[in-house]
């Protein structure tokens, strides 16, 4: 059996097709998924996860920031929508409220710099506030996700929207443990809202995103120990405790659902099952702006949706060099 999946690996194999998208080189060629590309309009998504602006400016991260936007900009056909994966800034859960307060504001003041793309953002295991610091007061509305919600004005952190023909569901699968770690998992009032969603919208193409993968193979083909090294601090925390309750709730709800976007880990990753992309997105900061993350270099995944459902996927490098 699976933990990942709720499934025998006889199972998994025979319902999913992996490519662990450039091992090697971190780099995925253009891809087409099944089905009749469509002459029509298409939606060009960019889903850019993993930002991790430093505080003062640490590893030159605001250049690196600045540069991911510029190459989000030139982009031509020019993007119509971009969905941030979460772990906007770094060391929030180690921070007090002002110092966190002015790193997100110093990230938005990059982020949104020239455009007017509409943006979603996904709440990340790093946008916590204050979880890892003793001396801040847990009362504060600040404290853990407040702040986020806060700043973007949300009143939860999961939520639905359509455009052009597509359905977006952006999840909170961020958790908060007592001792201020966290792990990853969907709660039940999330899993009902999907289902809900997926049944009143069943002739929509749609589109799942969250933070920490649902469905990874990457750690394991990589090295857990590797992962440790990285910053990664044990593995429950690399992806989804109940993943398999989504992948489940997908498989039963109809064809709708054609991709489960993700980040978190750094790395390039597509995993097909039953006609779904689970797609884990390469970082924009690589290995938190100090280079490659285990041969994946810093960027971001452009996604032409296409009318008829169908979808090409290319990831984005944009000339980062580390100090």
């Amino acid at each position: 059996m699976d933990i990942r999946t709720g499934l025998t690996r006889r199972e998994f194999l025979r319902r999913s097709l992996i490519t662990a998208a450039g091992l090697a080189t971190g780099v995925s060629a253009d891809t087409t998924s099944s089905g009749r590309i469509s002459s029509g309009e298409s939606l060009r998504l960019v889903f850019a996860t993993d930002t991790h602006l430093m505080q003062n400016d640490a590893f030159r991260s605001e250049e690196g920031l600045a540069a991911a936007v510029a190459a989000i900009k030139e982009l031509r056909p020019p993007p119509d929508l971009i969905v941030c994966g979460g772990d906007l800034t770094d060391p929030t859960p180690n921070l007090d409220y002002p110092a966190a307060e002015e790193l997100l504001n110093r990230f938005f003041g990059i982020w949104t710099l020239g455009h007017s793309i509409e943006t979603h953002y996904i709440f990340g295991n790093h946008d916590l506030v204050g979880t890892k610091n003793p001396l801040v007061s847990r009362y504060d509305p600040r404290f853990g996700k407040g702040l986020f919600e806060k700043r973007l004005g949300l009143p939860r952190l999961y939520y639905s929207f359509e455009k052009r023909g597509w359905r977006f569901i952006i999840l909170d699968d961020v958790c908060l443990d007592p001792d201020g770690s966290f792990y990853a998992q969907y709660t039940a009032d999330q899993l009902d809202f999907v289902q809900s969603e997926l049944k009143a919208h069943k002739e929509k193409p749609t589109v799942i995103a969250g933070h920490v993968p649902t469905v990874s193979v990457f750690g394991r083909l990589a090295g857990f120990a590797r992962f440790v090294e990285m910053g990664f601090q044990r593995r429950p925390s690399l992806i989804s405790r109940n993943g398999n309750r989504l992948v489940n709730l997908i498989h039963n709800s109809g064809p709708n659902v054609k991709l489960v976007l993700a980040g978190h880990l750094h790395h390039q990753e597509r995993m097909d099952i039953d006609g779904v992309s689970y797609l884990n997105g390469g970082a924009v900061c690589g290995n938190w702006w100090k280079g490659p993350m285990l041969g994946c270099p810093e960027g971001f995944t452009v996604i032409d949706l296409r009318p008829d459902g169908s979808f090409a996927i290319a990831y984005k490098t944009f000339g980062w060099r580390a100090s």
